[in-house]
């Protein structure tokens, strides 16, 4: 157990050295902030721009959740596995006292630390931007954005995990990421010209946050989503494991 959290935070300090992953974050601050500044110089307009107020962290969760965050996620993936086996820096991890399975689980916690990471930020930021637009009107929402920001955790999970997946299946990051790329804009696109797709297609819960707010969807709904995703991650997360530990470094 030691020998994981070591390897974790290692990993860790690894993505945040990337400039990726602070030019993102920095993105996470800035896209709440330029909002709110917009809709500032606006509200002086109509009264429909200033309720927007309150509703800009679900605004701002809906955009990121929908691309920006599953393109970080996809891409500090590839860095992770497809970029460090074209650079044969992974082989370093590899020469560790540790176990393959347990390096792969430390690569695959650190990225969902990040996720974590920037949707707290996300929240936070957006919150405050939005209680400078809306003031006392923002409170009572704030329970149903948390909700929403941490439900959103699970489908960005999946999608990562899938990133994860489909990233060991190259050797150069380039390949990978456009596959990724591809994949996402299919499973996105798809359901419009097969409507049955979207049920089987984790890329259609990327707003399942939605559910959570307000009077929402019933507890059997929510539950049974709730076991749809978690069996991507086991899925993804065991497959990509195998190819991993089956994969010539």
């Amino acid at each position: 157990m030691y020998s994981l959290k070591v390897n974790m935070l290692n990993e860790i300090e690894k993505i945040w050295r990337r400039r990726k992953t602070k030019v993102f974050l920095l993105l996470t601050l800035l896209i709440p902030v330029i909002c709110t500044m917009l809709l500032s110089l606006l509200r002086n307009k109509t009264s429909v721009i200033w309720g927007l107020g309150g509703d800009l962290p679900m605004l701002m969760l809906s955009l990121f959740t929908f691309f920006l965050l599953p393109m970080m996620l996809s891409i500090t993936a590839v860095d992770s596995f497809s970029g460090e086996v074209a650079a044969r820096t992974i082989k370093l991890v590899l020469v560790r006292p540790i176990t393959r399975a347990k390096a792969f689980a430390a690569k695959v916690l650190a990225i969902m630390v990040y996720a974590w990471v920037y949707l707290s930020v996300l929240w936070i930021v957006s919150s405050v931007s939005g209680w400078a637009i809306a003031g006392e009107g923002i409170t009572g929402g704030l329970a149903d954005s948390l909700k929403a920001y941490t439900a959103a955790f699970l489908p960005m999970a999946a999608i990562g995990l899938l990133s994860v997946f489909i990233a060991q299946c190259f050797r150069t990051g380039s390949g990978a990421l456009t596959t990724i790329i591809f994949v996402y804009a299919t499973g996105k696109l798809l359901p419009f010209i097969f409507p049955k797709v979207s049920g089987w297609s984790v890329f259609s819960y990327s707003n399942w946050h939605v559910l959570w707010t307000g009077s929402g969807a019933s507890v059997g709904k929510l539950f049974n989503t709730f076991l749809f995703l978690l069996a991507y991650i086991i899925m993804s997360y065991t497959a990509g494991l195998m190819l991993f530990e089956r994969k010539q470094l």
